[in-house]
């Protein structure tokens, strides 16, 4: 296959290649070099690649070269994901690769209203919308799938965990058979490939970075915790190590609120994001992370998979991953586009075996690392604090997720709420997370 140097060399039209020169893109990615011109081409394409390696781009950008010259106000192409805000990262890429040719796209998801969504689809080019609510609409009449041209599942094997596989199914009974197909799946599990074998034609296979789901230039530690030490681990880990802004994974809703609310007391910029909260607010805490120089956001699975945030340093898996697959899409947050990236876990005695099963199947190696408790936080019994939260969770206040500045300069304040409300005691600072005023 021809090398590609750039953006440049590439046969597509010359108002995507001022969009990706706008957009800082000058030199194609490995899936973006292999990809591109199989689905130039028109073939069906299977293509699988590494988190972070820019695999939306390798399908975006073929496709709406090929919109540029299609006549007509019939919606040309849907794009599939299983997650509001995967479909909104999408969306707003594609709003960007079309604004110099004047390409449409527009956003259906569940959890918002749909009679704007209704208003927004005419003369709608693209479609980029969560699996349900495409139904929705075309059950109603209001998004006519028969003429569309382009047909893109992305993040397919979510999809199907998360058991979207019936409406998949149905959108695709929905559109022409003469469209081109273009499917996207980090992991080819038996599912996946049944699927592409029915509803695909002769699907050409485009795969780059090798077997492995997780970027190279990753560093990936872990730590050794009882459940009563963990807080002062991960503020201990933070403070000696230099984590700038780093994602905190937690196992469940509950876990996540109740770390939110600890960072907050203790003096941290952070924000949460989980599927309990309402859709405006995840949306919220994403943007606002996204625009942070330095923080922490606490987050379940629900930000595991697919998001692009950028210059996180570090992964912190607070509670430690339940599969080796699910290991692998956190830490892939960080790391993104050839970036180095750091991924940290705290690990209970009892899941000694689980680490082996980690670099095994991931093929990493994880170095141990002795972390030395934070004084200042060993007063803080988070296996206790979690008890207690969980048998007063129908009577807990619904956590304040937005409770900080919107853009933090540097520098974040490690005192005590005691200490630090003291407002005669000479103000200390260290560390590079925000300072917050109680």
């Amino acid at each position: 296959m021809l090398k590609l140097s750039s953006f440049e060399n590439m046969n597509i039209s010359e108002n995507l290649k001022k969009s990706l020169s706008l957009m800082k893109f000058t030199e194609p990615t490995e899936i973006q070099e292999k990809a591109i011109p199989v689905v130039l081409s028109g073939k069906d394409v299977i293509i699988r690649s590494k988190t972070g390696s820019g695999k939306t781009a390798a399908y975006l950008l073929p496709v709406m070269n090929a919109i540029e010259t299609m006549k007509g106000k019939n919606i040309k192409a849907i794009i599939v994901l299983p997650t509001r805000e995967l479909a909104l990262q999408t969306y707003r890429v594609a709003t960007r690769f079309g604004k110099p040719s004047n390409i449409k796209s527009t956003m259906v998801y569940g959890g918002a209203s749909i009679s704007r969504q209704i208003d927004e689809l005419p003369g709608s080019d693209i479609v980029v919308g969560t699996p349900g609510r495409i139904l929705d609409l075309h059950n109603q009449g209001y998004l006519k799938l028969d003429h569309v041209k382009y047909l893109v599942l992305d993040e397919a094997d979510l999809m199907l965990d998360m058991g979207f596989i019936d409406d998949i199914k149905k959108i695709i009974s929905y559109t022409s058979e003469d469209r081109q197909t273009i499917l996207l799946s980090a992991t080819l599990p038996s599912e996946v490939k049944t699927m592409a074998k029915n509803f695909m034609k002769s699907p050409e296979f485009v795969s780059a970075g090798g077997e492995e789901a997780i970027p190279e230039s990753i560093q990936h530690l872990y730590t050794m915790s009882e459940k009563f030490d963990k807080f002062s681990t991960l503020m201990s880990y933070i403070h000696n190590y230099d984590s700038r802004k780093a994602i905190v994974f937690v196992k469940t809703q509950r876990s996540g609120d109740l770390l939110n609310l600890i960072l907050s007391r203790s003096g941290f910029n952070n924000i949460l994001i989980h599927g309990g909260m309402k859709q405006h607010a995840r949306e919220r805490s994403i943007n606002d992370f996204r625009h942070m120089d330095a923080g922490i956001l606490v987050a379940t699975n629900v930000a595991a998979r697919g998001l692009d945030i950028p210059n996180i340093t570090d992964i912190i898996n607070f509670d430690a991953p339940d599969s080796t697959e699910t290991y692998a899409h956190r830490v892939g947050r960080s790391g993104r586009m050839g970036k180095n990236g750091r991924a940290m876990t705290i690990f209970d005695a009892d899941q000694k075996s689980l680490i082996q099963s980690i670099q095994r199947r991931n093929k990493i190696k994880m170095e141990k690392i002795d972390v030395n408790l934070e004084t200042e936080y060993t007063d803080i019994n988070y296996g206790h604090l979690i008890a207690q939260f969980r048998d007063n969770e129908e009577t807990a206040r619904e956590p304040d997720y937005h409770s900080r500045p919107r853009r933090p300069s540097q520098g974040r304040d490690r005192r005590t709420p005691s200490r630090r409300g003291n407002e005669s005691r000479s103000r200390r600072n260290t560390g590079n997370y925000h300072k917050r005023d109680y």
